[in-house]
């Protein structure tokens, strides 16, 4: 294994530094909602006077969200929903150290903060992933990373019953699957909290979300089993989703990679390049 990052360089190299979306304290969620939907981002940072505050993220809104609370919800200050855990880096912080508390907190964003405490950047697991592990020439195969047998529903399943399962499994990718066990399809956190914001028939009292997940499940993206963990990163890194499906014959489902695991394997790689 070679890799061409150096673990004591600042976290800024690859952070976002000035591009950053963050919601107020006291906006409702409606608009955290469309701020995550329309720049397809999965952590936004919460701040009150331009200081850090909490994190929201895809898992906090679904974890909120049914059919009956709807109308309700997306009024709510985002601040009561977020995480108000504050786990932030300074912008020179070194990369290998960030990662670690990453890792360590089970967290996909890191807001980089100056010391004022004011919010200037972000660091994720989407960085990780597109920036830093596609730099490793790793040794190991996609399936000594991914998860095996991850939760699936079959084709027909309620929406309601998707968003039950994410939040107790605490989990934000679901595949799709027909009745031999074949993908076809996969949904996200972000895919169910986009439907509900485009959806508008909850205000009439509909339950939208007893519509089948049919409606909502895009095409996966996948790799075959026997792909090299580089060629599985490769395609990770160049689409628009936070998770690769392991196939294998018959497009039958055998793993899942997800960003979360990536930032994983690249944290303890750097830490162990550290000493």
């Amino acid at each position: 294994m070679r890799a061409l990052i150096d673990p004591e360089v600042s976290v800024k190299n690859y952070a976002r530094i000035g591009w950053l979306k963050v919601v107020e304290y006291s906006e409702p969620l409606l608009n955290a909602a469309k701020v995550m939907v329309e720049n397809k981002i999965r952590h936004v940072p919460i701040v009150s006077n331009k200081k850090l505050i909490g994190m929201l993220s895809v898992k906090d809104v679904i974890d909120k969200l049914n059919a009956l609370n709807m109308p309700d919800l997306l009024k709510s200050e985002v601040g009561k929903l977020g995480s108000g855990k504050v786990i932030a880096s300074k912008p020179d912080e070194p990369l290998w150290l960030a990662l670690k508390v990453m890792k360590e907190a089970d967290v996909g964003a890191l807001p980089i903060v100056n010391e004022e405490g004011e919010v200037i950047g972000i660091f994720t697991e989407r960085d990780v992933v597109t920036q830093i592990a596609p730099e490793i020439e790793w040794d190991k195969s996609v399936k000594e990373v991914g998860l095996e047998n991850p939760k699936t529903v079959e084709l027909g399943t309620p929406i309601l019953d998707v968003i039950s399962l994410m939040n107790e499994m605490k989990i934000r990718h679901v595949p799709v699957v027909d009745s031999s066990g074949a993908v076809k399809g996969m949904v996200t956190a972000l895919d169910v909290i986009g439907y509900a914001l485009e959806n508008d028939r909850y205000k009439k009292g509909i339950r939208i979300f007893e519509d089948a997940v049919d409606t909502i499940m895009k095409q996966p993206v996948f790799v075959r089993e026997d792909a090299t963990l580089n060629e599985a990163l490769n395609v990770l890194a160049n689409s628009n989703y936070d998770y690769v499906l392991i196939v294998g014959e018959d497009l039958k489902l055998k793993e899942i990679l997800t960003d979360r695991d990536v930032l994983r394997i690249t944290a303890d790689l750097m830490e162990k390049l550290h000493g």
